[in-house]
């Protein structure tokens, strides 16, 4: 059996993914005259474990799995960009999909192969592909031809990669539209295990160096206390915090003084080992390692969830599920990371500031300047950076601000190609924890 999927919803209603798939579905019934080939829109993410779970039931096997649509950093997605929905790599790992042996997947979808494809291959004992670039469609499938100049709702079109405008700018997408480039192939990886420890924790030791006092990071930790002073000023209890992701410890350990207790959670045993180290001395901060995006915490049990330069690590989904669970009601979630982006022409007065700030840090943070030299070298940090990418900003405001309407992502500091972003959930609401299609 050959299962196609396709998105039917993602920005603009993606005509074109069916199209492309059902040229696809035309394509591979013609080279497999023998094989069941089944066409599927899936809209959410549990429509593809439905999918999935029907061919089980029928103790059929997939030979081939295809996915036609949008991808984020960590695998494709699903819904709209009013509402995103994409497995985090939890889900992944607990779900069942009935491969044959010496089966394949390949997913016609924008970066696969930066992260998802390796960890799909991992993870399901398959061949994947994916593209590194973005994808478009195409009217041929060697090179890229405008399919608006050929229209036709009948007639075959391809999603396929080749450099345009998201890749190289504007001469980018002029190369595209006029010298009509070939395709790029799609790249294949085997199962196979990381290259090394895609962890913090052989890192934890060097990071624990660089980040002894995080208020280093001035930007971030300007808007934290702002977010915080605004919440409880003067006067008002002390919250309960909860750090997502918590690291060395090191921002339980600025705040103690204006918390009544912080908890850090983090998945790293080498990293909470690190801040166990630093908060033996104060009795209001404790720190545990969690493997899965599950809170060992009762309902309501803190004011304040904060995630610090950490939440592209975090399982989405359940694990923002389980964070307005722990919440108690009017509490917020305080959200600081440093996302994927290209400068824009509007963004030249905050990317002036930026620069002007980061040569500054060279003069009067020379420390933490060389400690952070000393880390982002290190082999490990590379390892654990290849298996850990940094996400793009449209999936964090697509994400964020879908879920917490009204709110709305913030830019704090550009870079050349990163900026550091955050986000404020704003008080929890009474009702539901969060709608999910899955689990």
């Amino acid at each position: 059996m050959i299962w196609i999927g396709y998105t039917t919803q993602y920005r603009g209603g993606s005509a074109e993914f069916a199209r492309a798939a059902r040229t696809l579905e035309s394509e591979l019934a013609r080279r497999h005259p023998g094989a069941v080939v089944v066409l599927e829109p899936v809209v959410q993410k549990q429509d593809f474990v439905d999918a999935m779970a029907r061919i089980a039931a029928r103790d059929d096997t997939l030979d081939e799995l295809h996915f036609l649509g949008h991808s984020g950093m960590y695998g494709i997605m699903f819904g709209s960009t009013s509402w995103p929905e994409q497995f985090s790599p939890h889900e992944w790992r607990a779900m069942r999909i009935p491969f044959a042996p010496g089966a394949s997947a390949y997913f016609h979808a924008c970066r696969t192969t930066r992260w998802f494809a390796p960890f799909f291959a991992r993870t399901f004992g398959v061949r994947a592909y994916g593209h590194h670039g973005y994808t478009t469609v195409s009217a041929r499938p060697d090179r890229f031809a405008w399919e608006r100049l050929r229209p036709g709702k009948d007639k075959p079109v391809y999603l396929v990669c080749v450099a345009g405008r998201k890749t190289h700018g504007l001469l980018g997408a002029l190369r595209k539209y006029v010298a009509r480039p070939a395709v790029e192939p799609m790249t294949g990886f085997d199962p196979a295990p990381p290259d090394g420890d895609t962890t913090y924790d052989a890192i934890a030791p060097l990071y624990d160096r660089a980040f002894s006092d995080i208020r280093v990071r001035r930007d971030e930790w300007r808007w934290l206390e702002r977010r915080l002073d605004a919440a409880y000023p003067a006067g008002s209890p002390a919250p309960r915090v909860l750090d997502v992701g918590c690291g060395n410890g090191a921002l339980l350990l600025a705040l103690e003084r204006r918390i009544a207790s912080g908890v850090g959670v983090d998945a790293s045993p080498g990293m909470i080992a690190q801040a166990k180290a630093r908060g033996n001395a104060h009795p209001r901060l404790s720190f545990h390692a969690v493997r899965e995006p599950r809170l060992p915490f009762a309902d309501g049990s803190f004011d304040v969830i904060t995630s610090f330069l950490s939440f592209r690590y975090l399982d989405w989904d359940p694990m923002v599920a389980e964070m307005q669970r722990v919440l108690a009601p009017g509490g917020r979630i305080l959200i600081v990371d440093m996302v994927e982006k290209a400068p824009m022409l509007r963004d030249a007065p905050l990317l002036a500031r930026s620069a002007a700030l980061h040569v500054l840090r060279y003069a009067r943070d020379r420390r933490f300047v060389r400690d952070v030299r000393a880390l982002t070298s290190h082999p490990d940090w590379k390892t654990m950076l290849r298996y850990n990418p940094v996400r793009a900003e449209h999936e964090y405001r697509w994400y964020l601000e879908s879920r917490f309407p009204g709110e709305k992502l913030v830019t704090l500091s550009l870079g050349r190609m990163h900026r550091l972003v955050a986000f404020d959930t704003g008080a929890r609401r009474a009702g539901p924890v969060l709608p999910l299609s899955y689990p």
